[in-house]
């Protein structure tokens, strides 16, 4: 898929798109890709994904306290999908600046993406699991890492020269950047 240069390209196909790439999304992520790079009014954000529903493009569902627009509603937000939906934050962030980005399947990319011509991975690294990081990174070839984390005390655990960030994402979603040691 391709990143976000313009407003007007954030429409209902590219909504269509973002879902049929990444399966599933939190209802939040939708309405704010509409509202921060499209600049739809509540009432406009609401109404494509109401399009969306009624032509059965995604559907919602609720999973505890959150809601999700996911294509089939029988799908399960569990492991690699829930993590892959906290990343999908981070690439928010970078949206504007991304040519083209992808769900990927590797154990070392939840999310990757290009940027001016350079490769990025999101990595998420379930607390416990920083050692399986660690390896994920050393075999996934020349990209630059953003890696997401549960816990702050995770960071000196993990060890790469290709960490561009680490990400945190706390209770209201936002999602905090810290430098790797050494980072200028």
């Amino acid at each position: 898929m391709y990143g976000i240069k313009r407003p007007e390209e954030v429409d209902l196909e590219y909504c269509c798109s973002l879902i049929a790439e990444y399966t599933a999304l939190d209802c939040a992520q939708m309405f704010s890709l509409l509202k921060r790079y499209g600049g739809y009014r509540k009432r406009d954000r609401i109404d494509i994904c109401r399009q969306m529903r009624m032509q059965k493009y995604i559907h919602r569902i609720e999973v505890g306290d959150r809601k999700y627009f996911v294509l089939n509603p029988q799908i399960s937000i569990t492991g690699r999908l829930q993590q892959q939906i906290r990343c999908f934050w981070l690439l928010l962030d970078y949206l504007d600046r991304v040519d083209q980005h992808f769900a990927a399947g590797t154990p070392s990319s939840v999310i990757t993406m290009e940027i001016e011509g350079r490769d990025y991975s999101i990595l998420y690294a379930a607390k416990g699991k920083e050692r399986a990081c660690n390896y994920s990174m050393e075999r996934g070839g020349i990209t630059r890492y953003f890696v997401m984390v549960e816990d702050l005390g995770q960071i000196p655990l993990i060890k790469n020269g290709q960490i561009h960030a680490f990400a945190m994402l706390d209770e209201k979603n936002t999602v905090h950047y810290y430098l790797p040691e050494g980072a200028v």
